[in-house]
């Protein structure tokens, strides 16, 4: 591997790869003879959090069954995912000697549950660190790519700079204003797989989960744990959903399938929270910081607070909004419009060799390494379509 810190002013280039984040990492990994542009001190700095760290690079599943978990996107990414599916995600890496394991969930982590072992493997090749794109003009034959140590001239480009999620990492999603002057149509950014801000003061409950709660937005209806941040609510299910929530909405959450009726029915002189405790094995803390009882008895219990128990946990419907939420989502909804892009080559339609392909297309999958699955599937689509003209 050889880091470019200061280049020539002119250099011309047949291959240029513009982002070292996972797909691009990827793609170089695949073409050490291209040049990978790379604008922070070192790649890979969003790559480094995923899976708290442990990198989850990929999820079980054949191809069928993976290309289910992209919303609307199911037929875009059907082709990439098609030619390089999970198994063959795992077969690569063992091939640079990191091996791989499914854990229980289906989720797929490294051996060693490090991604700075995932980046050290990806990071081949020819790599210019702190260099940042300005600008592109595309001539007859060649991009020029004016950049803050100089101009290049490639033959071929690669756009892999991410979206707009986590941008202190450095997909802050400047590029597309390039891509847009291009020709490219960006669909609207907005955060998806985050967590969601609740309009109500959960601080006292934070870090708190609850398992096998019943979700429901709009027409979306799942089964899924949830945990209490400072702000709001997550889980994997929240996750997913989070992508559909527009401004303030409303959210219907069961945190327990046991009636607020049933209140009367308990039986004994213990204090009601405990007793409610027992009966929904819902957490104790959880239980004492939401509801007002104190140390009432069950037979205290009056229809206001059967009405408390049904607002917060029966049925609670909070007010959430994922406003804000770009600085700390894990992936961006939104980005280069995929009719735009050849979703077997990752060709761009418009603009003669040039490839786009991760996160800067207008693709996000669900929570479970399905987006990592994509960046991969993508940037060996475009490994085989730059390879082979």
């Amino acid at each position: 591997m050889a880091y470019e810190e200061n280049r020539a002013p002119l250099m011309k280039r047949k291959i240029v790869i513009i982002g070292g984040g996972a797909s691009g990492l990827f793609l170089s990994s695949l073409i050490p003879g291209a040049l990978l542009l790379e604008k922070n001190r070192t790649v890979g700095k969003k790559l480094s959090l995923t899976g708290g760290g442990k990198c989850n690079l990929t999820h079980e599943g054949e191809p069928r069954e993976t290309v289910s978990h992209y919303y609307d996107k199911k037929r875009f990414v059907s082709p990439s995912i098609y030619t390089f599916p999970p198994v063959k995600i795992r077969e690569y890496f063992s091939s640079l000697s990191l091996d791989t394991y499914v854990r229980s969930d289906g989720k797929i982590f490294p051996n060693s549950e490090k991604s700075s072992d995932v980046i050290r493997v990806l990071t081949k090749g020819d790599i210019s660190l702190e260099t940042k794109v300005i600008s592109i003009a595309r001539n007859e034959d060649f991009f020029v790519l004016t950049t803050n140590k100089g101009v290049i001239e490639a033959e071929k480009v690669v756009v892999a700079t991410g979206g707009s999620s986590f941008p202190q990492t450095g997909s802050d999603g400047s590029f597309f204003s390039i891509l847009s002057l291009l020709g490219h149509k960006i669909i609207p950014l907005s955060p998806a797989l985050t967590s969601l801000k609740v309009m109500e003061n959960l601080g006292r409950v934070e870090g708190i989960t609850v398992e096998d709660v019943s979700i429901k937005y709009k027409k979306i209806k799942k089964e899924s744990s949830i945990l209490f941040t400072r702000n709001g609510i997550s889980g994997p299910e929240i996750m997913n959903i989070s992508r559909e929530v527009e401004n303030e909405s409303k959210i219907e959450i069961s945190l327990s399938s046991f009636p607020p009726s049933e209140l009367f029915h308990l039986k004994g002189n213990m204090r009601a929270i405990k007793a409610l405790h027992e009966e929904t094995s819902l957490p104790l803390r959880l239980l004492e910081e939401r509801l007002s009882w104190k140390d009432k008895k069950i037979g205290d219990l009056s229809k206001k607070d059967s009405e408390e128990y049904r607002d917060k946990f029966y049925k609670w419907t909070p007010t959430v909004t994922t406003k804000g939420m770009l600085n700390s989502s894990t992936v961006t909804k939104g980005g280069v419009d995929t009719d735009e892009v050849n979703p077997v080559t990752f060709k761009s339609k418009l603009v003669p060799n040039l490839w786009i392909i991760g996160e800067a297309l207008d693709v996000d999958g669900e929570c479970g390494g399905y987006n990592l699955t994509f960046a991969f599937a993508s940037a060996y689509s475009a490994y085989l379509s730059l390879t082979r003209e």
